[in-house]
């Protein structure tokens, strides 16, 4: 029956889908199959085939139908709807524990057979990250009742709460993660989705916190190891893992609840400091304009099946969104004092050299040795945490977790993925991409630049052992975002020629290149500080230092980005992040490079003082009340040189930027005096311009400069 069932599904109509709308009338999902699973467990046939058809029933409705076809006509609408109700009982159907506990019991029993793991055993795991990363990306139904939690936070809870982490670990570090690892980076994305980074960054830093307050022998102690159950960790009411883990400085961190009772109480003494964090962080996610990441229309096709899949039905970021607010207003380092996000009145000097402006007071009241002492710490902990199983949860199965559970959780979860899977993960995603023709054919690379750009931030931030995320900084990461940059600007250029293509998928990719060199460089920066790294970690970071100074193509990438810039297509954040990264990335191979590339350097800066590219700083610097200060700096950074160094002030001659300048110079918007004096400089040079050259010209177009 099995096998008819799923036969029936793969040949039935492809417009209609009349039998899986059937199977979602009859509620055969919640009756039969997930019954079916979760009862017989020694039949491993029964096993396989249900988790198939169950992968088969989740698969999301953009992957099903054309949905801007179908959406035209009423019987099209129908089945949408159908399909969505079919997919939101499936997913109340999972929200049991006991259906999530039988999938992560099949994964345990595959991994236990370890390097004799068969093609078919690895199809069968492959599917079981496959379904659940179904089950997560089903949409939510809006409720009209007054839910105390999401069907998302409590499978989430559920699954953690089941050791997931360990399993995911296990999975990532497995020698044929190769065989699941694009499901398992899609699952990945969606246990992050909706959590941004500012949230998860303000946790760690509480996190840390806690260390620095009080002894790990003092957490310890207060610590009581919980008593395990049988094998199973999901067959009592709680699940635990490791007791002697410090992961809970604090009264137990995490533990929402060791036993009974108690537990609850646990739960709402965490959610003070947790609320906390989140109404920081929330401040500046309210600020953002776009989401740069959305995965719900990411997925590939299922097994050896091609299927076009068409636009999501839910908008996610996976929680990195971008900040309207200057991007250096996400510290990537774990010195507070060093961020160039300094509010108040400016305070920058006349630069001396090409790109560096003093943005910091001289004198730091910092004291080196308790910086030091506190990031022997804060490496301490790290060690330690990196030697236990899996993260100190002490969570109720049954317990009705909130937003603030959920962020706690993954804050948990993100210290182990960084220690024990995230370089195998990104180079083994890297090298799918590169070097399996077949997975090229329907792997989406924005699941690799999300992994860089979302990631690579929390790592810097705990200044983590280079062992940890040298997979990630390396020149064999570097130099691939720079041919995927460069193939989605051709890319680009010709969906631009064709009037019924998509370009959203191409401009995401684009936006998400960005943000991973920008991470990088920051990583890079950040480490080229750290005191505790050995000698073969400074080399490794002073040979990527050079290697990246040499690539004569990622610096160019960014000249092409500029000029490709299309503001009726392209957002003005992309726009920003380009010029940011642009500036970050000049600054460190500046401060990097021997002084015998300084003409280099400053040959490449030539190419910024056309027209075109000027117009692009332009159009930015028009939004310089909302833009935040270090945005503008990098704007007038460039603009200081162009009319500088590079002596080309004429390039400066345009409406927009001119126009910009007098509304500066005319209101009382605090900008320092290097930028005051940009403005009159230019401002004089083109008022005291004989009239016959105030004219521009941009490729036979004249650009008239009577703007005032």
């Amino acid at each position: 029956i099995l096998d008819e069932i799923l036969k029936k599904l793969s040949i039935e109509d492809r417009t209609l889908r009349t039998f899986r709308r059937a199977i979602g009338f009859s509620q055969v999902v919640k009756k039969d199959i997930l019954p079916l699973l979760v009862n017989v467990k020694d039949d491993r046939q029964i096993t396989d085939t249900t988790i198939k058809i169950l992968v088969n029933l989740t698969m999301p409705v953009e992957c099903l139908l054309p949905l801007e076809v179908m959406s035209k006509t009423d019987a099209g609408r129908n089945t949408i709807i159908e399909l969505n109700w079919l997919l939101a009982n499936c997913k109340e159907a999972f929200l049991d524990p006991r259906s999530t506990r039988r999938i992560l019991d099949h994964i345990r029993l595959l991994l236990d057979y370890g390097d004799k793991l068969s093609l078919v055993d690895c199809e069968s795991l492959n599917n079981c990250v496959v379904l659940l990363r179904n089950v997560l990306h089903i949409p939510e139904m809006r409720s009209s009742g007054m839910s105390a939690s999401s069907p998302q936070n409590q499978l989430l809870w559920n699954l953690f709460a089941q050791n997931i982490d360990k399993i995911l670990i296990e999975l990532m570090t497995g020698k044929q993660r190769s065989k699941w690892g694009m499901a398992l980076v899609q699952l990945i994305a969606l246990l992050y989705k909706d959590q941004h980074v500012t949230t998860l960054q303000k946790l760690l830093n509480l996190w840390f916190e806690m260390t620095l307050s009080e002894s790990s022998e003092d957490n310890e102690s207060n610590t009581s190891p919980p008593e395990r159950g049988s094998g199973d960790s999901s067959s009592s009411s709680m699940a635990t893992s490791d007791p002697t883990s410090d992961s809970s400085d604090n009264s137990g961190g995490n533990q929402s609840g060791a036993d009974g009772g108690g537990g609850q109480k646990s739960v709402q003494q965490q959610k003070k400091s947790q609320a906390q964090a989140r109404k920081q962080a929330n401040k500046q996610n309210s600020k953002k304009l776009e989401p740069v990441v959305s995965h719900a229309n990411d997925y590939n096709k299922q097994n050896s099946e091609k299927m076009e899949c068409g636009g999501s039905s839910e908008v996610s970021d996976c929680g990195y969104g971008t900040q309207v607010e200057n991007q250096e207003s996400i510290s990537t380092s774990s010195n507070e004092d060093e961020t160039p996000n300094t509010r108040g009145k400016p305070i920058h000097q006349k630069p001396a050299n090409l790109l560096q402006k003093s943005r910091h007071p001289n004198g730091k009241a910092v004291i080196a040795s308790s910086v030091y002492d506190k990031n022997e710490l804060r490496r301490k902990k790290l060690v330690k945490r990196s030697r236990t199983n899996s993260m100190n949860m002490k969570a109720l199965l049954h317990h009705i977790p909130s937003d603030e559970d959920i962020s706690h959780l993954l804050k948990e979860f993100t210290v182990d993925f960084l220690l024990k899977g995230y370089g195998c993960l990104v180079e083994e995603l890297r090298h799918q991409l590169l070097y399996n023709s077949k997975a090229q054919a329907y792997m989406d690379t924005s699941h690799f630049f999300w992994l860089v750009t979302y990631f690579l931030k929390f790592a810097t931030q705990l200044e983590l052992d280079l062992e940890h995320i040298s997979p990630v900084l390396s020149f064999d990461v570097v130099s691939y975002l720079t041919f995927e940059g460069v193939n989605l600007c051709e890319q680009f250029e010709l969906a631009k020629l064709r009037s019924d293509c998509d370009m959203t998928p191409c401009l995401r990719r684009m936006h998400l290149v960005v943000t991973a060199i920008r991470e990088l460089v920051q990583a890079l920066d950040t480490y080229k500080k750290v005191n505790h790294l050995s000698k073969d970690d400074t080399m490794h970071i002073s040979t990527l230092q050079k290697q990246m100074c040499e690539t004569e193509d990622l610096r160019c990438l960014f000249v092409l980005l500029l000029r490709q810039f299309t503001p009726t297509l392209q957002s003005k954040q992309y726009l920003q992040d380009v010029i940011v990264t642009n500036h970050m990335l000049l600054s460190f191979i500046e401060t990097t490079a021997p002084q015998s590339f300084s003409t280099t350097l400053h040959n490449h800066m030539k190419q910024f003082v056309a027209v075109d590219i000027m117009r692009q700083y332009g159009l930015l610097l028009e939004c310089f009340e909302e833009n935040g200060q270090f945005v503008n700096d990098c704007v007038f950074t460039m603009m200081h040189h162009v009319a500088g160094d590079l002596e080309n002030v004429a390039a400066l001659f345009q409406p927009a930027i001119l126009k910009t300048f007098s509304v500066i110079w005319e209101s009382d918007f605090q900008i320092c005096d290097d930028w005051l004096d940009l403005i009159e400089y230019v401002i004089h040079k083109f008022i005291n311009m004989p009239r016959g050259l105030a004219a521009v010209e941009d490729k036979g177009q004249k650009v008239i400069s009577n703007v005032f």
